[in-house]
């Protein structure tokens, strides 16, 4: 096989995740030829003897073309948990960096078609439920697209590519042994599957995808409890696959979630670290708690970030405040903190319960504080609120329900 055809737009600049693998460094050298503006990421997980010279030989070749490298090394880095979960994360908030630093239009990964069945199989033995069997051929993860043009080609093509083209490449050993549960598929299965089978399993894999799949991340309280299992594992499943973390979700813990939100009126499920089920005022949300965080910045009467906008030049009387400090403070609203608010001194805390704010909201919901980090004022939570001030505090409240 001479050649690969990537079917990608010659006008785009592209990150090529390059692992010094058979299959990634087709994937480069398939770029290179078809002229594509490239930039390739490299992780060296120190996990093998082998990775020291595979990352020296990367950019031996990324030298002779005159290609960007960018390296992460996790040396001295120890895993927590799961070491594929930690690899995988780091692996794409890494990717993440350079498509933001190089300003480029997507990741390049080499997943091909042994990948996809040995997934699907993967699936289908574990029992299960997700929006996408096998493997997309663009999706997006961290707010970055990622495309695998290699889909239609089997691994060993991609080997005989390198081979026919002097493409330099080192096998990983480990991916020789039957210790992990996707190797002994990969040996035992699809390395004995004749073309027929593997047509069949590809088309098997094409109809479950082709089902019909609503995304959603809010529904009534109603709605979500005479929701099926299938739908909501399928809904968890795309915005994990979005912030990159996973976790199985049994039918009986999907049984005990519904069975503690029909008696509450707030209520929060950590699925994965990111993705979170909040029961709040008869509405369920699927939140990206990643967002939810403490900030404090200062500015002078104007400003903004992704998640407020603010602008009182002009003044801020029209918000009882009469004398608003030139330099401002906004941080999260401490529940313990009090206002005035017509001439009553009234808990944060307790002004948030009388609004019915959602719980991911009052942990971002920011104050104005004087420069002695006393507060001052607090925008007020309307569910449809409309702000008919002059001045302008804007918040985004659907900015914790984007992945």
């Amino acid at each position: 096989m001479k050649k690969l055809n990537l079917s990608l737009d010659k006008n785009k600049k592209y990150v090529v995740a390059c692992s010094f693998g058979p299959d990634s460094m087709a994937l480069l050298d398939a770029a290179l030829k078809e002229n594509l503006d490239v930039v390739v990421a490299h992780v060296n997980y120190r996990k093998r003897d082998a990775s020291e010279m595979e990352q020296k030989s990367l950019e031996k070749f990324c030298n002779a073309h005159q290609i960007k490298l960018c390296i992460l090394d996790l040396i001295n880095q120890v895993p927590s948990g799961n070491f594929q979960d930690w690899a995988r994360k780091k692996r794409y908030e890494f990717f993440k960096t350079v498509v933001e630093k190089e300003n480029a239009f997507a990741v390049l990964v080499a997943h091909q078609q042994d990948d996809v069945i040995e997934t699907y199989l993967m699936q289908k033995n574990r029992g299960n439920i997700v929006k996408n069997y096998g493997i997309s051929r663009e999706n997006e993860l961290f707010g970055m697209k990622i495309i695998r043009p290699l889909l239609d080609y089997t691994k060993q093509e991609l080997k005989d590519y390198d081979v026919e083209n002097n493409v330099p490449f080192s096998i990983d050993v480990s991916n020789l042994t039957d210790h992990y549960t996707r190797n002994k598929i990969r040996h035992s299965i699809v390395e004995q599957m004749s073309k027929k089978e593997r047509a069949a399993i590809l088309q098997e894999i094409s109809n479950i995808s082709k089902e019909k799949f609503s995304v959603f991340n809010k529904l009534t309280k109603e709605e979500f409890l005479n929701l099926s299992y299938e739908s909501l594992i399928k809904n968890l499943d795309y915005f994990m696959q979005k912030v990159s973390e996973h976790s199985d979700v049994s039918e009986k813990f999907v049984a005990e979630i519904k069975q503690a939100f029909r008696t509450k009126t707030n209520l929060r499920y950590k699925i994965t670290p990111s993705v979170w089920l909040e029961l709040d005022y008869g509405e369920v949300f699927i939140v990206n708690g990643a967002k939810i965080r403490d900030y404090k910045f200062t500015f002078e009467r104007k400003g903004n970030n992704n998640f407020i906008d603010i602008d009182f030049s002009m003044g801020a009387e029209d918000r009882g405040i009469v004398n608003l400090p030139q330099e401002i403070l906004i941080k999260n609203c401490d529940k313990n903190d009090s206002v005035i608010i017509r001439d009553y001194n009234s808990k944060i805390n307790r002004l948030f319960i009388d609004w019915k704010m959602p719980l991911f909201l009052r942990e971002m919901w920011p104050g104005i504080y004087d420069e002695k980090e006393r507060l001052i004022y607090v925008p007020r939570y309307r569910k449809n609120f409309k702000d008919e001030h002059k001045s302008i505090f804007k918040i985004d409240t659907e900015y914790f329900l984007r992945f």
